[in-house]
């Protein structure tokens, strides 16, 4: 998806990039580079999977693998 579709996702499930940041403990500007695939943090984009109810591949084709149980 391109950020433009994830932050509508996010409005839709009436959430946002900065209730993400509250969430994760971390900037605004690190979950908007996240968000826009500058840069790739599971952590974060699972918090954007759940708010959103989308799965991280929905969201970021082949970018992040599904983790394997050991």
């Amino acid at each position: 998806m391109k950020s433009a579709d994830i932050q509508c996702a996010l409005k839709k499930a009436r959430s946002s990039q900065a209730e993400i940041a509250r969430q994760c403990q971390v900037s605004k500007v690190t979950v908007s580079y996240v968000v826009a695939g500058i840069t790739t943090s599971r952590r974060i984009a699972t918090a954007i999977s759940t708010a959103t109810g989308l799965s991280l591949e929905t969201l970021w084709p082949g970018k992040y693998p599904a983790q394997e149980v050991a």
